[in-house]
């Protein structure tokens, strides 16, 4: 029988907003994306139940609330892995609100690699409900780039220890992955290993052609993600340093995003005198707003050091702006290896800026990376993405 009730798993801390049509389940702004792409993936069903790690709402979630009628199985809250003390006082609290949990629903789509993540798909095993496993990034680089220093390069035998359990489950049940280099490192396409795109960009959110811009005046240049230290924040004022040192007046930043490294940025910023150039935004929910930000930037810039497949990406190609990105994680497959997007190494101002002239200077060959980004955009809408998820999830197991 096919599943209809959905469980959906991803660590994450989560709040409970009361707001004027009931109770609404608000996720951390870094997973707001991500959530709300995986609660349409539970329209699908008939109902949807997140387990995530409960926490007092700050007041700043009301605008980020996740699809109405969506349950939460509220979990212990622990700040992250590196607390260690506090992952243990919440291991036995999160075993028994995973066993609760799973008697409200018939499959669960639980994404790991993550201690936590293991245990609830022993649960459910045991409880015989249907298992999905889902994995968004390489682990390893991700915990690599959010170290605090060399001391905790330890931790990382754990979390290749995950890894490597988590990729011996997938051998024996259905799993979805973020892009294409997860889906070699999973063993490559088969039955019962799905790779999808995260987007959040509908059918009708991608524009029919590129908006005309004006290439001889002011360069507006456009960026959306956390602040923080595995996104190199800092490279992005180096580069915009150098190119106003190039080209003086000629290039601004936009910015949509926060994060820890905030003030590091203005800091950065202010030192290199390019403070009037830049223009941070804070946090920009995805919808009209963001999209308008992009069609309006000459070019979109993204610079992690590590990464599955950015859904900003897609986002940029849906609205026609051209983009650089760095070669890590699933981007090069995303940009479909250089044809819809500059690729450059990660952590390389120089190419950086490079990457960004050529955009300006080579009309020729920016339309053809536009025209194949808006062709991408097209195939990787979150109306075609849900649809092949949710076939993937209640399909029986082969």
């Amino acid at each position: 029988m096919a599943p209809r009730r959905l469980g959906i798993y991803n660590d994450g801390s989560i709040s409970l907003i009361r707001a004027a049509d009931g109770v609404r389940v608000a996720p951390d702004p870094a997973d707001f994306p991500f959530l709300t792409f995986a609660c349409e993936v539970g329209s699908k069903f008939d109902s949807t139940l997140l387990f995530g790690r409960g926490r007092a709402s700050s007041g700043r979630e009301a605008r980020l609330l996740l699809p109405r009628g969506v349950g939460l199985v509220e979990l212990p809250y622990y700040e992250s892995l590196l607390r260690l003390d506090q992952v243990l006082r919440a291991t036995p609290g999160t075993a028994i609100a995973f066993w609760r949990g799973l008697s409200r629903v018939d499959a669960v789509w639980i994404f790991g690699p993550h201690p936590f993540s293991v245990l609830l798909v022993a649960l459910a095993l045991l409880r015989r409900r249907g298992v999905v496993l889902g994995v968004r990034q390489d682990t390893l680089a991700y915990f690599r780039a959010r170290l605090p220093n060399a001391r905790w390069k330890v931790a990382l035998l754990a979390v290749r220890a995950w890894d490597v359990v988590f990729r011996g489950l997938a051998r024996t049940l259905k799993t979805t992955v973020v892009g294409a280099e997860l889906s070699r490192t999973y063993g490559g396409e088969r039955s019962s290993l799905l790779t999808m795109t995260v987007s959040l960009v509908r059918d009708d959110d991608v524009v029919r052609q590129p908006p005309s811009r004006d290439w001889t005046g002011t360069i507006d240049l456009f960026t959306v993600g956390r602040i923080e230290q595995e996104k190199n924040p800092l490279l992005l004022i180096d580069a915009l340093a150098r190119l106003e040192y190039e080209y003086p007046g000629r290039y601004r930043l936009a910015w949509a995003g926060t994060g820890p490294l905030e003030g590091a940025v203005r800091h950065r910023a202010h030192e290199l005198g390019v403070s009037e150039r830049i223009e941070l935004l804070g946090f920009v929910p995805f919808g009209p707003t963001l999209l308008e930000r992009y069609r309006r930037a000459h070019a979109f810039v993204h610079v992690s050091f590590t990464e599955g497949v950015p859904a900003v990406l897609v986002e940029a190609f849906a609205s026609g702006v051209p983009v650089v990105a760095t070669a890590v994680g699933g981007v090069p497959a995303a940009l479909d290896h250089g044809r819809a997007g500059l690729l450059v190494p990660p952590g390389d101002v120089d190419a950086l800026v490079a990457a960004v002239i050529r955009v300006v200077n080579d009309a020729e060959a920016r339309e053809r990376r536009l025209t194949r980004g808006l062709e991408l955009a097209r195939e990787c809408t979150l109306d075609a993405q849900v649809a092949r998820v949710a076939r993937f999830i209640e399909a029986p197991v082969e």
